[in-house]
């Protein structure tokens, strides 16, 4: 459960830090209640706007960055409300993201000149005046799942020995020496015990004992020798100085 729950929460971090990875806004040529491109300079003006909040903005109808084509998540998408009244220009500015979903919202800009490019104009400014400084440049890592290990890095792996036989092997300190690709265990005669070859991994060793191959490995701070013995995984903890 601690696992599924660990998961869930993961996913909601990653969903919530892809839904802040905003570089590009995207403003249509022509608003749906205009029927001209860029009427009476509000399509400019918006993107003017944005381009001043740090953003790098293209219309709709330009050739567009080929990050976006891969991941339209990294852009947000603006249009504009009209609700007009018989003697009142009313505008709302809405931004949305990939999904469509309204994310910020202006104040309504308003104005009762009757020349309607001026009453465009001041009610568009007025809008997204309300919004300087409220829709944020973000650019955050996105979590991308690992599909190499990194051999320059050392990895820790978490070994589960919950399944295995666990057995104690010789009560007397063995200690490790150091060769060229790994360590011998020896007792105090000297007598080789365990051979050691090095991995990618760290505290993670291929390990011989006499005929029995297997792993070396540390655990919680203790060592144990890994093997499987009739189909059963058999961890042996040993004591051992480095």
């Amino acid at each position: 459960m601690k696992k599924i729950a660990l998961l869930v929460l993961l996913l909601s971090y990653t969903f919530s830090v892809a839904q802040e990875n905003y570089k590009y806004v995207i403003v249509p040529q022509k608003f749906s209640f205009f029927k001209e491109d860029n009427k009476y300079n509000t399509n400019y003006l918006t993107k003017t706007f944005f381009e001043k909040e740090g953003f790098k903005v293209f219309y709709d109808t330009d050739e567009l960055p080929k990050e976006i084509g891969s991941n339209r998540c990294l852009a947000l998408f603006v249009d504009a409300v009209e609700r007009n009244s018989m003697f009142m220009t009313k505008i709302k500015i809405e931004v949305k993201d990939c999904s469509n979903k309204v994310i910020y919202t202006s104040e309504q800009g308003s104005s009762r000149e009757k020349e309607y490019a001026k009453a465009y104009n001041t009610a568009f400014r007025s809008a997204l005046t309300s919004l300087k400084g409220k829709v944020k440049f973000k650019v955050t890592p996105q979590l991308q799942p690992k599909t190499e290990v990194e051999l320059s890095k050392p990895v820790t792996a978490e070994i589960k020995t919950s399944d295995a036989v666990v057995k104690s092997a010789e009560q007397t300190a063995l200690f490790a020496i150091p060769n060229q690709n790994g360590y011998k265990i020896v007792d105090d005669v000297p007598n080789v015990v365990y051979e050691l070859l090095a991995t990618s991994m760290e505290n993670v060793y291929s390990a011989k004992k006499g005929v029995i191959s297997g792993t070396f490995l540390k655990k919680n701070g203790e060592w144990f020798f890994e093997y499987y013995e009739n189909d059963q995984l058999v961890a042996e903890k040993v004591n051992v100085k480095f």
